[in-house]
């Protein structure tokens, strides 16, 4: 009996060891796997985000996006407004509108200007009696009277009006050389003086067919820092006019002396004052070459002109036919 029961007990506890060891074989099952099992479920897991392409969350991100509603490509930088330039409006100018000419022969040449630039201008008279014009503009005083100096360059015109003023001398007679009793007794009279012309008027012409800067008559003492020593000249008439602008480019003098002797020391002043111009008194380059190239002093008489200016020829050209 005692040995029955002692077998029952071995083979029960043969049975509860085996259990036992089962149990713990199934429990390490996890740990047990091939480490070639691990390392293939890590490299197919689509989770981790991979370094070497761009996170398309990312502002800077290169992947493709989604049209915009408009149906242009975000990634595409908007295109600039491109505004065309408004084309020149066309038109035809003359540098005045209205000028006078002294004497027969007397001329100014106008200047034209066109947009766009390149066009033919041509000129032409409406009264070539009166004056003429060449294909240059340049207008030439015949007789008195007025006359329509017309520019055109296409469809487009320009014109201006040039007076020509001057007293036509009276014709002869024929009877001077009469040799009827008496004839060579009576006196004879001197010639008639010549008639004083008026520099004040003469300014005023001048300066509406040319454009000066702004200018000033001097008074002595104004003109004793400008040109010393004028107002000392016993003279008729005296109008410095000064341009009192840094950039000067323009001035004219007008001078009728009492005495002719004093006519080269009027000269000499105003030389004086373009030689100061010129040695840097200008003080601009532009400026100092005009008073060196463009400067003209000229006598007729007892009148003496200083005129600074572009055009300083023609205005020169006027002067002389005030004699």
């Amino acid at each position: 009996m005692k040995r029955r029961t002692y077998a029952l007990l071995l083979a029960l506890a043969l049975s509860a060891s085996l259990l036992t060891a089962c149990g713990g074989n199934n429990g390490g099952s996890s740990s047990s796997q091939p480490e070639s099992s691990v390392s293939s479920s890590q490299t197919g897991d689509q989770s981790q985000p991979d370094a070497s392409l761009p996170d398309s969350s990312l502002p800077g991100g290169s992947a493709s996006q989604e049209p915009a509603p408009d149906g242009s490509n975000p990634q595409e930088e908007p295109s600039e407004n491109v505004t065309e330039e408004p084309q020149a409006q066309a038109s035809l100018s003359l540098d005045t509108s209205d000028f006078t000419l002294f004497s027969a022969g007397s001329s100014h040449t106008l200047k034209a200007t066109v947009t766009p630039a390149g066009q033919k201008v041509t000129f032409t008279s409406g009264n070539e009696a009166v004056a003429t014009v060449d294909e240059n503009g340049k207008v030439t005083a015949v007789a008195p009277g007025t006359a329509r100096i017309t520019a055109t360059a296409g469809d487009l015109t320009a014109a201006c009006i040039v007076r020509c003023r001057w007293e036509e001398s009276a014709p002869s007679t024929g009877g001077s050389g009469s040799s009827s009793a008496g004839s060579s007794s009576g006196p004879v009279s001197d010639p008639p003086a010549p008639a004083q012309v008026d520099l004040s008027a003469f300014y005023t012409t001048v300066t509406s067919n040319y454009e000066f800067g702004m200018l000033s008559l001097a008074d002595a003492s104004l003109a004793e820092n400008v040109y010393p020593g004028l107002f000392d000249v016993d003279t008729q008439q005296c109008l410095p006019y000064i341009n009192l602008m840094t950039m000067n480019t323009s001035e004219i003098v007008l001078v009728e002396v009492t005495d002719s002797s004093d006519v080269d020391t009027v000269k000499g002043i105003l030389q004086s004052r373009v030689d100061a111009q010129v040695d840097g008194g200008a003080w601009y380059p532009s400026a100092i070459e005009v008073w060196q190239n463009s400067s003209r002093i000229v006598s007729n008489g007892n009148y003496v002109m200083l005129v600074v200016h572009e055009k300083c020829d023609d205005i020169v050209n006027d002067f002389n036919a005030l004699f």
